[in-house]
This record gives structure tokens, C-alpha cells and sequence, in this order.
């Protein structure tokens, strides 16, 4: 997945299938923004992805990892 695609659908609820066979849908953050400075597992890492589920969020991803996305539910 090219990152430039990618970053079209930050803050947005989309379902992405990573390599690993993992399949998550929620909205699309990406790590090392201002707003996630008080949390550096999510703050320190640069260039990575993740599905913020409300709650709680996915594992950390890179553009690359992703196999298949969809915007919206599944």
C-alpha cells in the first residue's frame, strides 16, 4: 500500500487485513501526533499506523504491511 494512498483516510473508519491475516476496523490513526504525546508507545514510534477502536486500539502497523483496506465496516 503506497502511504501517500493511505494517509487519505487518516481519521476515518476503515477495515484493513494485514499480512499476518489480522483484520481490524475502526478509525485509521497514525502514531506521533501532538494529541498522543502523553502516551509514547504511540507517540515515539514514527511512520506507524493503527486502528483506534474507541476503547481500545490495534497493534501498530506500517503502510507496507497492509494486504487489503476497505473504507467503512466489513
Amino acid at each position: 500500500m503506497v502511504k501517500a494512498k493511505l494517509e487519505e483516510y487518516l481519521g476515518k473508519v476503515i477495515t484493513v487485513t494485514l499480512f499476518d491475516g489480522d483484520v481490524y476496523t475502526g478509525v485509521l490513526r497514525k502514531t506521533g501526533t501532538d494529541e498522543l504525546k502523553t502516551d509514547p508507545n504511540l507517540y515515539l514510534p514514527k511512520g506507524r499506523y493503527f486502528i483506534d477502536k474507541g476503547n481500545e486500539y490495534s497493534s501498530l502497523f506500517r503502510s507496507s504491511h497492509i494486504v487489503k483496506f476497505k473504507e467503512g465496516k466489513a
